[in-house]
């Protein structure tokens, strides 16, 4: 078992120093090892997420087409970002109890945007954000740590990084100001979650849950141009770092046997600041 804790925590830690951390909380599965040792096995999954992140950094503005004014640091609201994920994994059993994988998937993005201003009111709000499927990929590990009768007890890593396609993004300036622009929208966004619990089995099904961790980091860009009612061109220059606000919650899922090398699994998830929800199916090979 000691050899079993100490792979796991290597792999945790490369992954953790691998770079910033998944907008998307994609479906995770049972906290255990599922392949069996020197096998391989294939799962898909779908997710649907909505999650509330803030995003800070600098702001440019060209209010009448002259020239950029110098750039100011500014604060913005995401609430109830909207994500849909395909996903899906290549899994192999290094060991009857750590499993290994890499994803591959889509995912999306839409929400609106809302400046915080330091007065504590709302300031310009960027409306329709919308972004198409775009890559998602990705790593982890599974472990089985010990076994006591019909429950497993073990934990999971998994690292995403997200690329929703470039979309489109209509910006309603600060209450009084008749400008109306819209324009581009680039988001990436990363995402760790790291999960540990146990798996209750009974016959031909099993339930799961326990705590675990979530963090999300990444960047938007937005570059939006318009006139205001004398004819000016305005235009806005956003690039700003994204983070999650709670990164501790629950999940709970069940997964059923349809014989001894397929299955299929429902999950829930839940942090302070984001829900998801998600189903899939495993074969092993």
């Amino acid at each position: 078992m000691t050899k079993r804790i100490a792979l796991f925590a290597v792999i945790f830690i490369v992954i953790g120093l691998s770079g910033s951390i998944v907008m998307a909380l994609p479906p995770m599965g049972p906290p255990r090892a599922l392949v069996g040792q020197d096998r391989w096995a294939v799962d898909v999954g779908v997710s649907h997420s909505k999650m509330d992140l803030e995003a800070f950094g600098e702001a440019r503005e060209d209010p009448d087409g002259a020239g950029w004014l110098p750039a100011s640091y500014a604060e913005h609201n995401i609430e109830d970002l909207t994500s849909n994920m395909l996903l899906g994994r290549l899994s192999y059993g290094a060991y009857d109890t750590v499993d290994v994988f890499v994803c591959l998937g889509l995912s999306d993005a839409q929400d609106d945007m809302t400046e915080e201003l330091a007065t504590g009111g709302d300031g310009n709000k960027y409306t329709e954000l919308d972004c198409s499927h775009g890559f998602a990929y990705g790593l982890g590990a599974r472990a089985t740590f010990w076994q006591e009768g019909d429950i497993v007890w073990g934990g999971l890593i998994q690292i995403l990084w997200e690329n929703p396609g470039d979309g489109d993004v209509d910006l309603t300036p600060t209450d009084g100001d008749p400008s109306k622009l819209s324009g581009d929208v680039e988001i990436d966004l990363q995402e760790i979650q790291v999960a540990v619990g146990p798996t209750v089995q009974m016959q031909g099904f099993s339930v799961y849950g326990g705590p675990f961790l979530h963090f999300v980091t990444g960047d938007i860009d937005i570059d939006a141009t318009g006139t205001d009612s004398f004819s000016a061109v305005n235009r806005v220059d956003l690039s700003q770092d994204i983070r999650e606000e709670s990164e501790f919650g629950f999940f709970a899922g069940g997964q059923g046997e349809v014989d001894q090398d397929t299955s299929w699994f429902v999950e829930f998830q839940i942090t302070g600041d984001a829900w998801g929800i998600g189903i899939g199916g495993l074969r092993k090979f």
